[in-house]
């Protein structure tokens, strides 16, 4: 081919290359397009083109774009990723500055984590992050803004590689309104780093203010609560201030720190979840200090309000939030209007932050809403505050609750000190008096003493011939048995003698012999009851016998089936309408041992009495008897003897006198051995049979007697005796 033909094909080449970027529209830019702080926000604006995929030559200044979109940047959507979450495109757009920005610094600013690699005229400007495989997003916290020289009335084309890489986690560039997304890139004046450097020194003031504030406020309600940990609210206010301090590491940790975009999204989970916590935390201590207790109403609403948080933040699925945060809200309003008229004093602090903590939080989502720019000035201050605000209350509420308690302290000091003064005059003014009364006191006291001695001695008299007359009721009863017998089978000797002489006039000797045979069995049967009144007079007359008191050797299984029956029979003679079940559990194997039998007996008597008395009571409380299907009570007492250890670890004799009353109750269970010490009514006890009985047992006798008891179970009474 000639040259010629050479020369005209690259001319053709080249005119048409011209003409296919001289399709690409030319965007004239002007200061006036600033926003505040001196941005100019080039993602919205119109004359863009797009082409997905990736070729390095698609920076280049000749290049044929027929095959490319219209299309701005904010109209990035996460519909246009592949299989594996990745986005990747182009875009292209030719700009020229007019001759309003003649003079002024300029620089390139990002705030998204997408990675971009930025070209001017096919030159690469920055990479803003890695886009190459693998991808490393850029993380936008406080970077400076980089910078570039661009001459006025020149036409540059720019053009941006776009790498946003999306996981279910890592969802954040493509799912943000286009109200975000235009801060894809910007071009800045010098107000614009003023202003950031701005920024940069706000966040470092109020991240160390909140965090160490915080932390403060960590170590003092927990050490609070440990010098009071009786007081639940303390416990609360201190899990609060843990959460806030938390929150304040979460809002500014990546302001500290170079951190990935994975650790970032984890950072911005735990802020919204901490951020939640805290609310719920300070309504729970508002419940708390107004009615002292959590409703379940409170927990159900707080915890579907923590499960709908997340969902709200990171898919705008924000619907059962909204549900949630509103009846979370009408629920603590009514509260709060049931009790207005209750709070008082240091309460007020608590009520005061919690509302001012929810109206930060409600002012700092709308500004952050419907005023962008007053919110990326403020933001951190604001934040700092609404994080805050309800611990700097609560430390007022404790302080307050401190000087109410100071203050109670010393009116009732005040008072303890004026009755103190009272009683010093009292007594100066009556030192005269007692001194004269002192001897009228001391013969009175004499004469009363002289009384008591008198009144003792009569009542231990009492009990012994009140424990006597019971006895004598048991016993009379107990030999009208073998007095019935005996009277009864000699009327039938009458008869059957009556019948023999017939007989032997009959001269019927075998019918004679029946006789003479039955005459002899009923015999037998008057000499066994006869032997068993005499048994129980003897025992009466051990019982009411005052002798030396030596020891015997003596059969306590005899000693205890006796005293049980006469215990028993005794009641049934002053009470004929006292029923009650009794029983024995006796050791065969228990060896005699020595004591002195009316003084273990008298123990004995008492205490079954007592045991009698108890049931018989509960009985008439119960009465009329459970509705139909409840237990019915049945009055029982028993004794029950047994080998056992003495406290010195010798072999001995234990005796357990048992109900099923009401039980001893446990105020008064250490009294019950004192003289004179009674629970009956007046007239019915002196109080002095178990203070006599222990005396026998403890120092007559050298054991013990001990008693357990559980209410509405009844009581144990257990002597051990040693066995020599």
């Amino acid at each position: 081919m000639k040259r010629g033909h050479h020369f005209a094909f690259i001319m053709v080449g080249l005119l048409l290359c011209q003409i296919s970027w001289s399709q690409e529209k030319v965007i004239t830019l002007s200061t006036n397009q600033f926003k505040s702080h001196e941005r100019l926000y080039l993602a919205p604006l119109d004359g863009w083109i797009f082409k997905q995929g990736n070729d390095p030559s698609w920076s280049e200044v000749q290049l044929s774009t027929d095959d490319w979109q219209s299309f701005k940047p904010i109209e990035l959507t996460a519909e246009m990723e592949d299989a594996s979450g990745r986005l990747e495109g182009w875009f292209r757009v030719k700009i020229k500055l007019d001759k309003s920005f003649e003079g002024k610094l300029l620089a390139i600013s990002r705030d998204l984590w997408a990675a971009t690699d930025i070209y001017i005229d096919g030159e690469l400007l920055h990479s803003f992050g890695d886009t190459g495989n693998p991808y490393r997003a850029f993380n936008p916290v406080l970077k400076e803004p980089v910078p570039i020289n661009l001459e006025v009335g020149k036409t540059y084309l720019l053009a941006i590689h776009f790498v946003d890489y999306e996981s279910f986690f890592t969802q954040r560039e493509l799912r943000l309104k286009p109200d975000n997304l235009k801060n894809l890139l910007a071009i800045t004046g010098p107000e614009y780093l003023n202003y950031l450097e701005r920024s940069v020194k706000t966040t470092y003031i109020f991240g160390t203010l909140s965090i160490g504030l915080s932390v403060l406020l960590f170590v003092l309600f927990w050490f609070l609560f440990f010098l009071n940990p009786t007081q639940k609210i303390f416990k609360l206010i201190a899990w609060l201030v843990t959460i806030v301090m938390l929150t304040s590491v979460a809002i500014y940790f990546h302001s500290f720190f170079e951190i990935s975009y994975f650790v970032e999204k984890i950072r911005f989970l735990s802020l919204i979840n901490l951020q939640a916590i805290a609310t719920i935390f300070g309504l729970v201590i508002l419940e708390w200090m107004l009615i002292k207790r959590i409703s379940r109403w409170s927990i159900v609403i707080l915890t579907v309000m923590l499960l709908t948080n997340s969902p709200a933040h990171l898919f705008s699925v924000s619907l059962p939030f909204g549900i949630a945060f509103s009846i979370m809200m009408a629920y603590y309003g009514n509260l709060l209007h049931k009790n207005w008229k209750s709070i008082k004093g240091a309460q007020w602090a608590v009520v005061i932050g919690v509302i001012s903590a929810t109206l930060a939080t409600l002012f700092y989502i709308s500004i952050h809403k419907y005023l962008l720019d007053f919110y990326n000035e403020y933001d951190k201050p604001i934040i700092s505050l609404a994080n805050l605000i309800l611990p700097l209350f609560l430390l007022a509420y404790v302080s307050a609750r401190l000087n109410e308690t100071l203050k109670e302290v010393y009116e009732e000091s005040r008072k303890v000190l004026k009755v103190n003064e009272e009683k010093r005059e009292l007594l100066a003014n009556q030192n005269v008096l007692l001194e004269q009364q002192v001897n009228e006191r001391t013969a009175a006291l004499n004469q009363s003493l002289e009384d008591l001695k008198s009144t003792q001695t009569q009542l231990i008299h009492a009990e012994k011939m009140a424990s006597l007359g019971e006895l004598t009721a048991g016993i009379a009863h107990e030999i009208q048995n073998p007095l019935n017998f005996v009277n009864n089978f000699s009327d039938l000797n009458k008869e059957l003698i009556e019948e023999l002489k017939d007989t032997v006039a009959k001269n019927d000797q075998k019918e004679v012999q029946n006789i003479l045979n039955d005459l002899l069995e009923n015999e037998n049967k008057i000499a066994h009851h006869g032997k068993r009144a005499e048994e129980i007079v003897k025992s009466m007359l051990q019982h009411s016998h005052t002798g030396s008191g030596e020891k015997e050797l003596t059969d306590i299984n005899v000693l205890a089936d006796e005293y049980l029956r006469l215990a028993y029979h005794g009641l049934r003679a002053k009470d004929k309408s006292f029923n009650a079940d009794f029983k024995t559990e006796l050791d065969p194997s228990l060896p005699k041992i020595k004591v002195v039998p009316q003084d273990i007996g008298r123990v004995l008597l008492n205490l079954i009495n007592n045991a009698f008395q108890a049931v018989s009571a509960r009985s008439r409380e119960l009465t009329p008897q459970p509705p139909q299907g409840g237990d019915k009570y049945q009055p029982q007492v028993t004794v029950k003897t047994m080998l056992s250890d003495t406290p010195s670890g010798a072999g001995g004799i234990q005796i357990t006198v048992s109900d099923n009353g009401p039980g001893i109750p446990d105020q008064i269970r250490d009294k019950i051995f004192q003289p004179f010490f009674t629970t009956k009514a007046t007239g019915q006890g002196t109080g002095l049979g178990l203070s006599m009985s222990h005396e026998i047992i403890t120092k007559g006798h050298g054991g013990t007697i001990e008693v357990e008891s559980e209410a509405n179970k009844g009581s144990f009474f257990i002597i051990t005796l040693p066995a020599k």
